[in-house]
Order: structure tokens, then C-alpha cells, then sequence
């Protein structure tokens, strides 16, 4: 009887450890493995590390930003049957950044809208979503408005990415809500998903919506990027194709932004489009007339006298 009985006090104690073993480790932060070099060693880090090292770049990111002047062609349709066109919004701005670090815009083309004829208006909040929302994603000043899960790996195009959720705490805040709402405040933060590179720790691209929404609707979105200067992947096209429900009505509308003609100081580095509109910032008129060559999506122009390889017109995203 007394074996027995310290042969079952002996199992209830090693199954304690062993319970208590396994709830640390489901305690214990995941990790991800990061290859900083592939042909030499590989870092592993939390996911909070990473995401810590990806907002940091992304705050560096808007900093570098105020260096660069650059072209942004946005367009808004509202779709009918099969498709036809019923409204558009179109406009080509350049944005520079003056010596206080300001950006200033100034429009090179923006035919009337014709949005209103389909029911539909374009508001502040749409306009700021285009210039800071869609380009941007979340930088080290915006974490603390946010819940970022890590969710795994995936594969876009030919990097090798973490993805994680993004998600304003506000939205489940009801009373926070409820005074936006009064206040009327839509549109002020992203929600949905990114996916960092997995070697540079930057944003690659981005998934998701401006929220939140009360009288207004905004569509969903992905921006991708280009790494142009060595060192940071810039934002370069923005698409969205969405139903928004409104109370009485729903609307189809198809977005797309461009980001192009980068130019550092003197640089020469660009970023264009399809359906190029302005070549040069300086005399879009002049460039238009000339007949230039279109560039497909993505791909960097080379420095005029050099010869464009075909085997290279894909559009790629390059590694420093």
C-alpha cells in the first residue's frame, strides 16, 4: 500500500512538470528564421522583433520619401453592366517636398469628374487615402494604434515573405467608435494584411481598407512595391476592384493608382506605367506630343543611349 502509494504520488508529480513544461512552451513567443545571408548563417527572431525592424524601416521609409519628387496618376471608375464606364475620376499630380520637409502637389491634368452622374462623390477622406493610406502601411509612430499578428510565410513573386494582420484597436472600441462617428472621422487608418520581405524587413506589399466607415465607403485595395534605390522598396501601384454597399444602393467601382517618375534631387531613377501620361515632370505637354515609348508596370527605366534587353521587360522586384 505504501509503494503504491508513492509510486502515484511519483506519476501526479511528474505529470505536473510535464503539464507545466508544455504551457510554457505555448507561452513562449513563436519564432520565425530571417536568412540575413543565404550562403552563410541565418538569424532567427520573434515576431515582434520582426515587426518591430519593419516599422522602424517604414518611419525611415517616409523620411527618405520628403527626398524624392514623383508622379501619381489616380483614377476612380464606377463600373455598369458589362462593365462600361458610368464615372470617372482622373487626375495626374507631381509632389515634391519643399526645404521644411512639406510635400506640396501640383496638378498636372484633372479633367471634370464625372463621378457624381453614377452617385458618387469624392471626398477629402478619399483623396487623403490616396496620397497616405494606400501608399503607406504602418510605421513605428502608428504601432501603438494597432494589433499585428504574425500569420506565416508565403511566397510573392520571387521574395520569400512574413505576412502578418494588421488591425486598428479602435475598431474594437465602441466607444471610441462612437465618438468618431459623432465627430465624423472616417478613413483614418489601414486594416487588412502585409507582407515584408523576409531578407530587407520591409513592407512589399500591402492588402486591405481604410476604415473606419460610417456615411462613407471605401474599397478594398493592394499596393505593391519596388525596391528603386538600393535600399527601401517604394509603393508603385495600387488596384482595387470592389462592390461598395451602401443603405440604399451598391456601387461597383475599379481603382488604380500609379507612383512613378522617382527622382532623387538629380537622379535618374524612375519608376514608370502603362498608359504613360507625363515623362517629364517639368514639361508633361512637351513629353506628351513626343510619341514616347511605354514602360510595362514595375520596370525601371534605363538612363537614355542604352538599349532596353527584351529578355528583361518583365516587370521584376530587385533585391539591393
Amino acid at each position: 500500500m505504501k509503494k503504491s502509494q508513492m509510486l502515484f504520488i511519483f506519476v501526479v508529480c511528474l505529470l505536473g512538470s510535464l503539464w507545466t513544461v508544455s504551457a510554457q512552451d505555448r507561452n513562449k513567443p513563436r519564432e520565425v528564421t530571417l536568412q540575413t545571408n543565404t550562403q552563410t548563417s541565418s538569424k532567427s527572431f520573434t515576431p515582434d522583433e520582426v515587426i518591430r525592424r519593419f516599422t522602424t524601416k517604414e518611419t525611415e521609409l517616409r523620411e527618405v520619401w520628403k527626398e524624392f519628387s514623383y508622379l501619381q496618376e489616380s483614377k476612380l471608375q464606377v463600373l455598369g453592366p458589362a462593365n462600361t464606364i458610368s464615372g470617372e475620376f482622373y487626375q495626374v499630380s507631381e509632389f515634391v517636398f519643399n526645404d521644411a520637409g512639406k510635400r506640396i502637389e501640383r496638378i498636372l491634368k484633372a479633367p471634370q469628374s464625372t463621378l457624381d452622374q453614377a452617385g458618387l462623390t469624392m471626398t477629402q477622406e478619399d483623396k487623403n487615402a490616396f496620397i497616405n493610406l494606400q501608399p503607406f502601411a504602418l510605421a513605428a509612430e502608428d504601432l501603438p494604434n494597432y494589433n499585428v499578428n504574425f500569420v506565416g510565410k508565403e511566397k510573392v513573386d520571387e521574395l520569400d515573405t512574413f505576412v502578418f494582420d494588421v488591425i486598428p484597436k479602435v475598431m474594437s472600441n465602441t466607444r471610441e467608435l462612437d465618438k468618431m462617428r459623432k465627430q465624423k472621422i472616417e478613413g483614418k487608418f489601414f486594416q487588412g494584411r502585409i507582407w515584408v520581405d523576409d531578407q530587407d524587413l520591409q513592407i512589399v506589399k500591402t492588402a486591405g481598407k481604410v476604415v473606419p466607415e460610417f456615411e462613407q465607403r471605401f474599397p478594398k485595395f493592394e499596393t505593391y512595391r519596388e525596391n528603386i534605390d538600393g535600399r527601401y522598396w517604394f509603393p508603385t501601384y495600387t488596384y482595387g476592384d470592389d462592390n461598395l454597399e451602401f443603405d440604399r444602393f451598391r456601387v461597383h467601382v475599379r481603382m488604380v493608382i500609379k507612383y512613378k517618375n522617382y527622382r532623387q534631387f538629380q537622379s535618374d531613377v524612375k519608376i514608370t506605367g502603362v498608359d504613360e501620361i507625363v515623362d517629364d515632370p517639368k514639361k508633361p505637354e512637351e513629353q506628351n506630343k513626343s510619341g514616347s515609348a511605354q514602360s510595362k508596370p514595375g520596370e525601371v527605366k534605363k538612363e537614355e543611349g542604352k538599349k532596353e534587353d527584351p529578355s528583361k521587360s518583365k516587370p521584376q522586384r530587385p533585391r539591393p
